[in-house]
């Protein structure tokens, strides 16, 4: 099913899920994503959120109790309107940054030509003109972290999952990547569910932002970023909306600890 036949991308209904200890890991959570829209998901450490994700991946088995719908169906391992992208780059050691950046075509079926094509111009797009042929080994952990970016991007699925992919990175290339994915998510206008502990990364590239309580993890706010687009992060830094918005972000992300 294409994501123009239904307005949300995700929908979360009322989740509860333990694994096998028994403990409850979420506890009626509820969410959805539209078509488009950038959503972030913030809390304290263990609250569920990559759990989240992998649940919409289908990567984990349906929840104890609820219903999650991703582009009107059920979530399934392996759905082309889904792109994930992880904390770690988790770029092939012998392919160089063409074939990583191709590899999820070439997974999906896309023919050599075709998915080196997309690959070529996508590295380009995200600044490694001229790396095509370098392995893993010779880049820098920014260059690799935007070869993995430009693998998700050329997969061109309408829904995105990220998992803290900047986490690891410096701070000043996390903000030249936070600038990058600003810009690729403008132009092509994809629905993004983005897990954080970056309060100001979440203001800065959000529609949305939802604030997970303490475990067993529960949405506590549901705060909207009234920033205008398109952004700047070098901008925004000095906007005093967007302190604001961080404030408020971390006055209930302290209430979710409490909880």
């Amino acid at each position: 099913m294409n994501l123009t036949e239904v307005r949300a991308a995700i929908e979360v209904e009322r989740v509860h899920l333990a694994f096998e200890a028994g403990a409850a890991v979420l506890s009626d959570v509820s969410l959805s994503v539209d078509e488009g829209e950038f959503v972030a998901l913030i809390g304290p450490s263990g609250c569920g959120k990559t759990t989240l994700l992998n649940l919409c991946a289908g990567l984990l088995t349906a929840p104890a109790r609820g219903t999650i719908r991703v582009a009107g169906v059920a979530p399934r391992e392996g759905n082309p309107q889904v792109a994930y992208m992880l904390a770690r780059d988790s770029l092939l050691p012998w392919l160089d940054a063409l074939a990583n950046a191709a590899f999820g075509m070439r997974v999906r079926g896309a023919t050599k030509v075709e998915s080196e094509r997309r690959a070529h111009a996508l590295l380009a797009e995200v600044g490694l003109a001229g790396y095509e042929r370098h392995y893993p080994k010779a880049l820098s952990h920014g260059m690799r972290q935007r070869t993995a970016l430009a693998r998700t991007f050329a997969i061109g699925a309408p829904l995105l999952l990220m998992d803290e992919p900047f986490g690891a990175l410096d701070a000043q290339t996390r903000l030249q990547l936070q600038d990058l994915l600003l810009r690729l998510c403008e132009q092509r206008g994809q629905a993004v569910l983005f897990v954080t502990h970056d309060l100001a990364e979440a203001v800065a590239l959000s529609d949305r932002v939802l604030v997970m309580s303490s475990r067993p993890g529960r949405i506590m706010a549901d705060v909207a970023i009234d920033l205008p687009r398109p952004r700047s992060i070098r901008l925004l830094h000095k906007d005093a909306r967007f302190h604001a918005l961080y404030a408020s972000l971390w006055s209930h992300l302290e209430a979710g600890w409490a909880s």
